[in-house]
């Protein structure tokens, strides 16, 4: 009688060694999950810095800041903007809504947001022209927002010192250049709102709509604090997204 030398696996062998396979393949999942969100946000993150130095080298050809501007959507319904008190600010200049990749100059395709979503654009003619470009990141189970751009909201309390007056023409202190811009809304010591129409090249003399306003004594100063951001959140319409935060573009 031949003896029987083929061997198997005992049941209890096989159920140890799905229980191994099943813990590792959750290891890896949970692992290759975190990899994907990292190279997600990786690609969103590379898609703001293209979109932003596109819109460098549009503007330096001489294209418009509202023409980057497609759909509008999450614009601010109450924005403050030049010293502008808030709701004050013209709809031709300031805009907000995904991004034109026409007037951009580059192939919507390759600046998808892995979720489908859109990228945000905000645009402003005040302050000499700034911009902000908004995505949402995959933060863990929430999400936080990426904000990038060249507005800097100013606030009142920006002021610049006056050391010279000449007529309509007001020189600042050489700590005070490039404060403030044309169009700005500022005010001076006896506290009425004037116009800022001309600011020079060195960024210190500036002309108002009315000298008188203002006295070598007295500082000059934003007529109201700008808003934190241009793109609106989801949280309220008066309510910007600010990089890192929550309160994100969509």
């Amino acid at each position: 009688m031949r003896k029987n030398t083929n061997s198997a696996f005992t049941l209890v062998e096989l159920i140890v060694v799905i229980t191994i396979l099943a813990v590792l393949g959750t290891i890896a999942f949970i692992s290759l999950q975190g990899y994907s969100a990292d190279a997600r946000n990786s690609k969103r993150t590379s898609d703001v810095n293209n979109i932003q130095s596109a819109m460098w080298i549009k503007q330096a050809e001489g294209s418009s800041l509202m023409a980057f501007v497609w759909t509008q959507s999450n614009k601010l319904a109450s924005i403050a903007l030049g010293g502008a008190a808030a709701g004050a600010v013209a709809d031709a200049d300031y805009n907000v809504g995904s991004p034109n990749y026409t007037a951009l100059g580059v192939k919507p395709d390759e600046f998808k947001d892995p979720a489908g979503q859109e990228y945000k654009i905000g645009v402003t003619t005040s302050s000499n022209g700034k911009l902000e470009i908004a995505a949402s990141l995959e933060d863990g189970s929430a999400r936080a927002a990426l904000v990038k751009g060249t507005y800097s909201p100013r606030l009142n309390t920006t002021t610049g010192a006056v050391t010279a007056v000449s007529g309509n023409i007001i020189t600042l202190s050489a700590t005070d250049t490039n404060k403030f811009s044309k169009g700005d809304s500022v005010t001076g010591t006896p506290g009425w709102a004037v116009t800022v129409s001309k600011v020079a090249r060195d960024g210190i003399t500036i002309t108002v709509s009315d000298g008188s306003a203002f006295t070598t004594s007295s500082t000059v100063a934003l007529t109201a604090s700008e808003s934190l951001g241009l793109v609106e959140g989801i949280t309220t319409a008066t309510t910007p997204v600010t990089n890192n935060g929550a309160n994100l573009p969509y």
